[in-house]
């Protein structure tokens, strides 16, 4: 544990607190073991007495103001809104133009500049598109080219156009090759990476059908049962209050006969819309079957459930289809308040007589069905008239 804050304390102020720049940082941080391997070969070079001191430091320093930069700039935050936030394509630049100049300072150990840009190359692969990459090799074989074109000019022996030459074409040959082998490779990363975003559409599609009912977009039978059990559970083991109502849309039959089946989809979908408006978070909301929804309350008593039903009652009261203004809506709900022990189909059926006790006291509001100090009925019924 105290390592872990340790690790924490010092890589917030390195890395940023922001969870995407921090993930841009760490990727810019990557390309540190090239710089390393590049900077140890240098001074390997310098151990031997191949390279001089200056030369390395020139480049050491160099190497450090690329590297340090990019690393700065990522992580001030600025690049975020950019198409490429780490910046790969610049800093690939910027590293094969140190390998240019590290190739015209290393003597006769330059060949090995060839591997480091063939790095750069492999590395930018995993970010850059296709034509970035096949740009980046060809931009890569002409500061190769570049390069020895101004070693050969400052030799004054003159031998090192016929020695170099072979080595320069191979060069050139290999970095072309590469970058056809990483714009390749790069075709093939970004088709994973969309087959991979259409699997994950499939999937959330496949979850939702399986969740959801298409029509209303509300849970589905199955999943609303998995629902109730779950809280009944929850209820049990701490001795919670939750209620259950039923609803039926009133003369929803009438509707469908009068004015077609697509103005009864729309009618569900308006029910379903201000249900998810004028409910609570917490209340889940599920489609029953056919004008039949069920609301599940957690954590709540009677008359806290009862006065939230009475607010969607009144929003479909005043809900218009603007096709149909003259159309008006209502709903009959019966709802209950689960019992010690109770199951949930014995629930459910108390929940289904109180909405057709509802029905037959006149429709367009909620009864409900105390457990304690129930009327003569054993019911109570709160019978609103509809809007003028």
């Amino acid at each position: 544990m105290k390592a872990l804050n340790w690790f924490h304390a010092i890589s917030g102020p390195l890395l940023g607190r922001d969870l995407r720049v921090r993930r841009h940082t760490l990727l810019v941080l990557t390309s540190l073991p090239t710089y390393l391997a590049s900077l140890g070969m240098i001074w390997y070079l310098v151990h031997l007495n191949e390279v001089s001191h200056d030369v390395a430091r020139g480049l050491t320093l160099a190497s450090m103001f690329s590297f340090f930069g990019f690393i700065l700039v990522v992580r001030s935050g600025l690049t975020q809104a950019w198409s490429d936030p780490v910046l790969t394509l610049p800093h690939a630049m910027v590293s094969l133009f140190l390998c240019g100049a590290a190739y015209v300072l290393l003597g006769e150990h330059r060949v090995n500049v060839l591997v480091l840009m063939a790095q750069t190359i492999v590395v930018a692969m995993l970010r850059l598109r296709p034509r970035q990459v096949l740009g980046l090799g060809v931009a890569a074989a002409l500061m190769l080219v570049a390069a020895f074109s101004l070693v050969n000019w400052l030799d004054t022996g003159g031998g090192v156009l016929s020695r170099g030459a072979p080595h320069l074409v191979v060069g050139c040959a290999s970095l072309l090759l590469l970058s056809l082998v990483a714009k390749w490779v790069s075709d093939i990363r970004i088709e994973i990476s969309l087959q991979a975003k259409d699997l994950r559409k499939a999937v959330l599609t496949v979850r939702q059908m399986a969740t959801l009912d298409q029509l209303t977009g509300l849970l589905n039978r199955r999943v609303m049962l998995d629902t109730l059990e779950s809280e009944r559970q929850l209820a049990e083991r701490h001795g919670t209050q939750w209620c259950v109502a039923l609803i039926d849309l009133d003369h929803f039959k009438q509707v469908n006969d009068r004015h077609g089946h697509p103005t009864g989809d729309a009618v569900l979908k308006g029910f379903a819309e201000l249900a998810r408006a004028h409910l609570r978070a917490v209340d889940q909301v599920g489609r029953w079957g056919g004008e039949e929804f069920l609301v599940m309350f957690p954590k709540t008593q009677l008359n806290e459930a009862h006065a939230s039903l009475e607010r969607l009652r009144k929003a479909l009261n005043a809900w218009r289809l603007p096709d149909h203004p003259m159309l008006q809506m209502s709903f009959s709900a019966g709802l209950v308040q689960a019992e010690p022990d109770e199951t949930l189909d014995h629930m459910v059926e108390r929940a289904d007589k109180t909405m057709y006790q509802a029905k037959a006291s006149g429709r367009n509001r909620s009864v409900w069905a105390p457990l304690f100090s129930p009327g003569a009925d054993g019911l109570g019924i709160m019978p609103p008239a509809l809007p003028s």
